[in-house]
């Protein structure tokens, strides 16, 4: 007897359950091509009692990337599936996920860049204008590719929620993380390189095509070389003092690093 194929949703959840990237891509890609098969599987598993407990182990991943690939494949299910959630009895953490995906379902965003790309700015982020402005000017940088972005969403920074980043390169978005509170002088300023950096090197993932973002250290080199030739294209006088200030103390600290490990080799 020919065993049965188990369903895609469930070959999705077990990559994300193992780490496994090309499991997941597969499997993500299979969805899309089922279409309504795969809408009504989510909705089942979405309809679950299990989302009011607390997520352990890879369950607090599966509730984000069930929703965000719902929206990817019917973006009217969705909306009902969201309005169905807020009903229902959720683990908070959940319920932030769910915030955070219904802003998909928001008429008008925060801003659009390079002309159409919408800009979603959670509303729990205090400096929201900053966060407008800096992104405006960000997506304006010379050499900038935005082609394979179709939107960009800013969440308050919780480290739970970090796993979105990756699962939204499947569906061509970028997820940028904010503080909630409030900052100004050196610690706004050390915020906004570091949102710049990663903007870019969030960039980089869909510039190359990249679908494994995070997982793969050969991707994240390529990304972060893409990231650092913006920073030189965004900030050249601040990117040439930075590197000639701290050219010298990589020099003395691979000098010092070296001179550790003899005396390690030395002691042994």
């Amino acid at each position: 007897m020919i065993e049965k194929p188990r369903p895609a949703v469930d070959r999705l959840l077990r990559g994300i359950s193992t780490d496994h990237v090309e499991t997941v891509r597969d499997a993500w890609r299979e969805m899309l091509k089922e279409g309504a098969t795969s809408v009504s599987q989510i909705q089942g598993k979405l309809a679950s009692s299990a989302w009011a407990e607390n997520p352990r182990g890879p369950l607090a991943k599966y509730f984000g990337v069930l929703l965000s690939i719902l929206d990817e494949l019917d973006s009217s299910a969705f909306e009902k599936e969201v309005e169905r959630l807020r009903k229902s009895k959720l683990h908070p953490m959940h319920i932030k996920t769910l915030d955070l995906l219904s802003l998909r379902t928001l008429d008008e965003p925060a801003t659009r860049v390079a002309g159409q790309i919408p800009v979603f700015v959670a509303s729990d982020i205090v400096d929201r204008s900053v966060v407008v402005r800096n992104i405006e000017t960000w997506s304006n940088t010379k050499g900038l590719s935005l082609d394979n972005v179709t939107r960009i969403d800013v969440i308050a920074r919780r480290p739970e929620l970090d796993y979105l980043g990756l699962y939204n390169l499947f569906f061509s978005g970028i997820i940028l993380t904010w503080p909630a509170s409030k900052a100004g002088g050196v610690r706004l300023w050390w915020w906004c390189l570091e949102a710049e950096f990663t903007f870019y090197h969030e960039v980089g993932h869909h510039v190359s095509r990249h679908i494994e973002g995070g997982q793969v250290a050969e991707q994240e080199k390529e990304a972060d070389e893409y990231a650092r030739s913006m920073m030189r294209s965004s900030r050249p006088v601040s990117t040439l003092i930075g590197r000639t200030l701290l050219w010298p103390l990589r020099l003395l600290l691979e000098r010092l690093s070296a001179s550790s490990r003899r005396a390690g080799v030395d002691t042994t």
